[in-house]
C-alpha cells in the first residue's frame, strides 16, 4: 500500500481555526467550512510488522479497555479555548503532520455510499493499540474510502495521552476472540490536533488507514473487499432521532468477543449552561466500546451509513454515553484520511 507524504509545515495560529478556501467538492461533499488543526501521522514499516507480531491471541485476550469514564468538566463549562500546536512539537514524532488547508483533499469516492453485500455488523471490529506499556483496546468500524483501508474509531483509541499517538496500532475487523479476517496494522492515523493536544471530546473522532495482513487474506484483498464498510455522512445528529449504536462491550457480565447493539433516541448535551457539540445516546456500557458506529434507525431496513459515534461516558451519567457531533470538522477529518493522493 502506498502511503502518501504531504509537505511539514508549521503554522502561526490566532484562533486555533484553519480556514478552507477553494475545495473542490465530489458527490457527498459541500462546499467545505472552517476546519481545526487536522494532523497525519505516518506509522513506519517496521512498525507495522511489530504491530501485528504483537497482538498475538493471548495479548488480545488480555487488553483492557481503554479510558472510557471521564470526569465531570468543572460547573459543566468545556474548555475556553483550544490551543493548537504545530505538529512534531505536540507530538515529538517527525512523522507527524500538520495539514494546511490546500493540503486536506476531496476524496472521489461517494462516502455516502456503502459497500454493497454486507451488513452494518459485518465491518465493526476492536482496535488494539498499546499506550503507557499498557495494551488496550476500543471498538472500530471499517468507512468507504479510495483506498478502501480506512478505519473509524475514537480519537482516545489513536491519541491516549495528551501529545502523543499511541503504538502497535492494529484492527481486527469481525473480532470473536480470534482474528477470522487477520490483523491489519495501521499504516497512517488522521486525528484533530484539538484532541491530540488538548483532549477537546468535540474531536474526540480519528481515522486510520491500514495494511493488508501479510498472509491470510488475498494479494489484492482491501479491507473494504473482505468486510464491506460504512457510507458516512457529516449533517450532525438530532435530538430524539433513533440510532443503533454497536461496539464490543468489556464490561462485567459481557461476552468482549462479540458485538452488542443498542437502539436509542439520541439525547442532548447533559451541560445546559455550555454547549459542547456532543451528543448522547441511552446505553449504559463503561468499557471497550470507545469507538462503536452510530447508524439511524429511522429507515427499516437500517442503512449502513455512519452518522456519528460513541466515544466515551461521563460519571455523573450512568446510563448515558456520549461523542462529538459529526460536521464538519470531523467532515475534514474524513477527507483527510479518506482521499488517495
Amino acid at each position: 500500500m502506498n502511503i502518501r507524504k504531504r509537505p511539514r509545515i508549521i503554522i502561526a495560529y490566532t484562533c486555533g481555526v484553519l480556514a478552507i478556501t477553494g475545495a473542490v467538492t465530489s458527490p457527498g461533499f459541500a462546499a467545505a467550512a472552517p476546519s481545526n488543526g487536522v494532523l497525519e501521522h505516518a506509522i513506519q514499516p517496521t512498525e507495522r510488522s511489530a504491530a501485528s507480531a504483537h497482538w498475538t491471541l493471548a495479548r488480545m485476550h488480555s487488553a483492557v479497555s481503554a479510558r472510557f469514564v471521564d470526569e465531570n468538566p468543572d460547573g459543566g463549562d468545556p474548555p475556553e479555548g483550544r490551543t493548537i500546536r504545530p505538529a512534531g512539537v505536540a507530538t515529538g514524532s517527525p512523522d507527524t503532520t500538520l495539514l494546511s488547508s490546500d493540503d486536506i483533499p476531496t476524496p472521489t469516492v461517494d462516502p455516502s455510499t456503502p459497500v454493497p453485500g454486507f451488513s452494518p455488523a459485518d465491518h465493526v471490529g476492536v482496535v488494539f493499540f498499546r499506550a503507557n506499556g499498557i495494551d488496550q483496546r476500543c471498538t472500530g468500524n471499517a468507512v468507504v474510502s479510495d483506498s478502501g483501508d480506512v478505519v473509524s474509531t475514537a480519537g482516545r483509541c489513536v491519541s491516549a495521552t495528551a501529545g502523543k499517538f499511541v503504538t502497535d496500532l492494529a484492527f481486527v475487523p469481525g473480532y470473536n476472540g480470534t482474528a477470522p479476517h487477520g490483523i491489519w496494522p495501521a499504516a497512517r492515523v488522521t486525528a484533530q490536533s484539538a484532541w491530540v493536544d488538548n483532549r477537546s471530546v468535540d474531536d474526540d473522532t480519528a481515522f486510520f488507514e491500514v495494511e493488508r495482513p501479510a498472509t491470510g487474506v488475498p494479494a489484492n484483498a482491501t479491507l473494504s473487499s473482505t468486510v464491506g464498510a460504512s457510507g458516512v455522512r457529516f449533517d450532525g445528529q438530532q435530538d430524539d432521532d433513533d440510532y443503533q449504536v454497536t461496539g464490543y462491550s468489556t464490561d462485567t457480565g459481557s461476552d468482549p468477543n462479540k458485538p452488542i447493539s443498542v437502539t436509542s433516541s439520541a439525547e442532548p448535551n447533559p451541560w445546559q449552561n455550555k454547549d459542547y457539540a456532543i451528543e448522547g445516546l441511552e446505553w449504559d456500557a463503561r468499557a471497550g466500546v470507545s469507538g462503536s458506529p452510530w447508524v439511524s434507525a429511522d429507515a427499516d431496513p437500517i442503512v449502513d451509513i455512519q452518522a456519528g459515534m460513541t466515544s466515551f461516558a461521563y460519571k455523573q451519567f450512568t446510563h448515558s454515553s456520549f461523542g462529538p457531533q459529526w460536521t464538519a470538522t470531523i467532515r475534514d477529518l474524513y477527507r483527510a484520511a479518506a482521499a488517495t493522493a
